[in-house]
Order: structure tokens, then sequence, then C-alpha cells
């Protein structure tokens, strides 16, 4: 992936961690409580912190480490779809609302993890080359 989308992915998702953060901060129905606020809570701060690995991502200027710079980058995205996106149905539908699809947010946690795990990797590669 070039640094170029690796950028404007992150950037997209800052904008639109944004955007519900201040949604969930102002607009959240009633019915959906203190533990759906905090689930959308939680969903938000992961999505935004994220967002901002995957702008760093694209700023990796070494060649040697740049694949596994984007990898990490295509874990990020996943992981903020799966993790955080499931934290927002969650929040919004309530509990047992993603049925058969429950490991859908542990899974994207792991995600995000192996996004980290590969800026290592490329953060090694930048050491060595």
């Amino acid at each position: 992936m070039r640094a170029g989308t690796l950028i404007a992915l992150g950037a997209a998702n800052g904008l639109v961690a944004t955007m519900l953060a201040a949604a969930g901060a102002h607009a959240l129905p009633a019915t959906v409580g203190p533990e759906g606020v905090a689930l959308f809570r939680q969903a938000a701060d992961f999505h935004l912190f994220h967002a901002l690995a995957l702008l760093a991502t694209g700023l990796v200027p070494i060649p040697a480490c740049a694949p596994w710079a984007s990898r990490a980058g295509l874990l990020f995205q996943a992981g903020i779809l799966a993790f955080s996106g499931s934290l927002y149905l969650r929040a919004l539908l309530g509990p047992g609302s993603l049925g058969a699809f429950h490991w859908i947010t542990p899974f994207g946690g792991l995600l995000l993890m192996a996004g980290w795990a590969c800026l290592i990797v490329a953060g090694l590669r930048a050491r060595a080359g």
C-alpha cells in the first residue's frame, strides 16, 4: 500500500472517529444507557488511537521497512473496522446484537495487535538497514 493511501486512510479514520465521538457525546439516544455510552466511548477511543497509528505508517520513509509498515496499515484498518465497528454496533443495538458474529470484536483486537507487531518489525528493519 502506498504511503499516500495510508496517510489518507489515517486521516479519514481520524475524521470519522472525531465525528462519531462528537455524535456519541451529544446525540446518543437515551435508550442506549450508561453501558452503551461506555462502549461507544471505548470504540471511539480505539478508533482515534489507531487512526493515528495508521497515519504514522504512511510516514515511514525507509524503504527496507515500508512493506512491514504497509502490512501494519492494512491490519490497523481491518482492526478498526472489526473492533471499533462492532463496539459501535453493540452500543447502539444493545447486548447480543452481534449474534453469531460476537467473535468479531476480539478478532478485531487481534488485528490491531498484529498491526503493532508489524510496526515493531518495521522499526527493527529500519534500525538494521
